[in-house]
């Protein structure tokens, strides 16, 4: 399938599942999901969004202070962006062209407001993009990765001198919190975005503090863990646990209600990467050499509902939801590198393709399809 046809059926599918925004000021005062590394990504959302407008600033020698803030946008419906052949497809078929290759994105949000925040590799920097592509800032981290907010608000990183940067939909540069407590002059990890003034943040293994323009207040929780995920109404946590000698690669996960301060349910034999937009599902799988492998949709009783299980031969290197009931894969055969970009149905393990198939990099060493966070 062609890239243009695939932007049309997008297009077609987000006309009929189009429907009201979900309201994510519930997950406010609570953690909210991390919707990046861990996950391998986001999906893309076949879901209408509303187009941003974003008014333009000065770039040469940094923001202009007297040009205007961008405008902050209507909240979309969950769902993110895919980049492939520095074309990024947005949830609701839209298009923009980015001068990066897919090689040097290590992570990419997508802000409310249409601005892109992409983790490159080369050059090595926190990197924001207008919503017509073009460069807007960018900013020396001390390592590249970005957290998203839950409602997509808001992008958060560690700067260079280790105190923690926040873009927010709507302003035109990021406000600056304090450093993550850590030992010597490590950087401490943002483990979620709860509003751009409250982020969960720990030491890479645990989640242990809440961030706020205040400073560092230590999160309550029965044992140590790390926050992956939170439902869309911020009632349930998808965490892990520190390995034990009989989890030693990987630990066990579990479901965390924060209000009862209780784990209600745990497994080992799954990691978690992402609740539904619906809160409804789990989806699992174990990353490993840059893939995913396979992976399962869970109840939240931790019972399996579907495994998503590529062709002989092939891997998952990209998976996340598309929309409460389907996935989104980004498969590769391992002997052609060739790849795929798949709709799977969340009940039944399904697969469609809705691009490729198109030749590319060994899934080991990179992605031809990179979603968004």
């Amino acid at each position: 399938m062609s890239e243009e046809t695939f932007v049309r059926e997008l297009g077609r599918r987000a006309e009929e599942v189009a429907g009201a925004p979900l309201d994510f000021e519930a997950v406010r005062g609570r953690a909210v999901r991390i919707r990046r590394r861990r996950r391998l990504g986001a999906a893309v959302a076949v879901v209408a969004v509303v187009a941003a407008v974003v008014a333009p600033f000065a770039l040469a020698g940094g923001p202009d202070d007297s040009a205007p803030d961008p405008a902050p946008a209507p909240r979309p419906a969950p769902g993110s962006s895919v980049l492939h052949d520095r074309v990024l497809t947005r949830p609701d078929g839209t298009t923009v062209r980015l001068d990066v290759d897919n090689a040097d994105v290590l992570e990419l949000g997508v802000l409310t407001d249409g601005r892109v925040v992409a983790a490159l590799q080369e050059p090595y920097a926190i990197r924001v993009y207008s919503p017509d592509g073009a460069v807007q800032a960018t900013y020396p981290p001390a390592y590249n990765t970005i957290t998203m907010s839950a409602s997509d608000n808001a992008a958060a990183w560690v700067g260079e001198d280790l105190r923690v940067r926040v873009l927010t939909s709507g302003t035109a540069e990021p406000a600056v919190l304090g450093a993550i407590p850590m030992p010597g002059d490590d950087a401490g990890s943002i483990d979620a975005v709860v509003d751009p003034s409250h982020l969960l943040v720990g030491d890479h293994t645990t989640t242990t503090g809440v961030l706020t323009p205040d400073g560092i207040t230590d999160l309550a929780a029965p044992e140590p863990f790390r926050v992956e995920d939170v439902s869309p109404d911020g009632g349930l946590w998808a965490v892990t646990f520190v390995p034990t000698a009989d989890h030693e690669q990987y630990g066990c996960f579990g479901l965390y209600d924060p209000e009862a301060g209780t784990i209600t349910q745990r497994a080992c034999d799954a990691a978690p990467l992402g609740f539904a937009p619906d809160g409804k599902h789990v989806l699992t799988g174990y990353p490993e050499n840059n893939m995913v492998g396979s992976a399962q949709v869970l109840d939240l009783d931790l019972r399996t509902v579907a495994t998503v299980t590529p062709p002989d031969g092939s891997a998952v290197s990209r998976i996340d939801w598309a929309d409460a009931t389907h996935l989104l894969a980004a498969v590769a055969d391992l002997a052609t590198n060739d790849w795929t970009l798949d709709r799977v149905d969340a009940e039944t393990g399904e697969q469609e393709a809705v691009a490729g198939r198109t030749g590319g990099v060994n899934p080991e060493m990179g992605a031809e399809y990179v979603f968004s966070e």
